[in-house]
């Protein structure tokens, strides 16, 4: 999916990240950061999260996409994990290939 989005970016460590070799997507039961206050970085995420459901124009959201430049990108995957257990996002479910495909915003768009 290309997802014609302006991104807000995070030095060192980027919420959304480009897709390198050894990207795959997981299981739900893989992500397994723990709980954690809002941060700045988190912060950072979430915003970018509501950037990326209106450009799909709702909120369900792809954990990878392209750019209209062509970069495959990726959801950070703690970041994703935080999402979930602070209700930010809805609790993570794995799609029929058993990896986690998208998730949902945790309130109606």
């Amino acid at each position: 999916m290309v997802v014609d989005v302006t991104l807000e970016t995070w030095s060192p460590s980027p919420v959304i990240r480009k897709v390198g070799n050894g990207y795959a997507r997981m299981p739900a039961s893989s992500y397994a950061d723990a709980a954690a206050r809002l941060t700045a970085r988190q912060a950072v995420f979430y915003r970018n999260l509501i950037r990326i459901a209106e450009a799909v124009g709702g909120g369900n959201l792809p954990v990878d996409f392209f750019l209209p430049s062509g970069e495959h990108m990726y959801l950070d995957r703690g970041c994703i994990r935080i999402a979930e257990l602070g209700g930010f996002v809805k609790p993570l479910h794995d799609d029929d290939a058993g990896v986690v495909s998208s998730i949902e915003l945790g309130w109606s768009v």
